[in-house]
Order: C-alpha cells, then structure tokens, then sequence
C-alpha cells in the first residue's frame, strides 16, 4: 500500500507462487511477492542477454537503468535463466528489497532489487549483482 492509501497497481503476472514468501521482516502480500519475482526474472534475462533492457525502462530509476545498461549480457547463458529463489525483505513502508538466485545453466548467479512502490507501481531503484565479484 502506498503512503497515500492505494494498492499499487502492476502489469507483471505470476512466475513461481510461493517463491518469496521466506525472508522478510513484515508481511508481504503474495501478489506482491509474484510480482516481484517476475521483475527480478526480466532483470536476469536483460543480464542473460536475452532480453532487451529498454523493455524494463518505465520500471526503473535512472540509475538502476544505467547499471542495468552497463551489465546487459554479463551472465551470458544459453538458455533461458531461471530464478530458483527469491526472498524479499520491507526495510520501510512502500520498500522491498528482493533478493534472488538464478540458474543459468552451469552456474548460479545471485541478484538484488530495491524497489520502491511509486504512483501505483513498481520502480527499481537499485541493481546488485555478482558481476564483478570474485568467485
């Protein structure tokens, strides 16, 4: 619920129910946990290079969308990635952040979202992953 008292409205359907209901300091609705799964899947297909960054812009800040641009095809898999868990956490009222591990094939890559719940929807404030970071 946003501070003014509405439900968030969001475009994203169902990846896994159930996937990230673990985790979290306060209750999270399971739409919300859905919805928040199926975003840090499209984030993993940007990063698998399957998937166009500019799909996910009017869901992003400037700067996750920048660090996003800058990480397009890092993971680079053959196949689809798949995100095996995600656990959420809400630091604050109208913010989650979204952990995940995904599955690209021979390896697993983690990720992390801060998304803050604005105008009746989702934006992305902050992108984590492990690019860059010793094994």
């Amino acid at each position: 619920m946003s501070p003014h008292g509405h439900r968030p409205r969001h475009s994203w359907t169902a990846v896994r129910p159930r996937a990230a209901l673990a985790g979290r300091a306060r209750p999270v609705r399971h739409r919300r946990a859905d919805e928040l799964s199926q975003l840090v899947q499209f984030v993993a297909e940007v990063l698998a290079g399957q998937r166009d960054p500019s799909h996910l812009r009017a869901h992003m800040s400037e700067r996750a969308y920048q660090t996003l641009r800058r990480r397009a095809g890092a993971y680079r898999c053959a196949r689809r990635p798949r995100l095996r868990a995600a656990h959420l956490h809400c630091p604050a009222p109208g913010v989650t952040e979204v952990s995940g591990v995904v599955d690209c094939g021979p390896r697993h890559r983690a990720l992390a979202l801060r998304v803050d719940s604005v105008r009746h929807a989702w934006l992305c404030t902050h992108v984590e992953t492990d690019v860059g970071h010793p094994m």
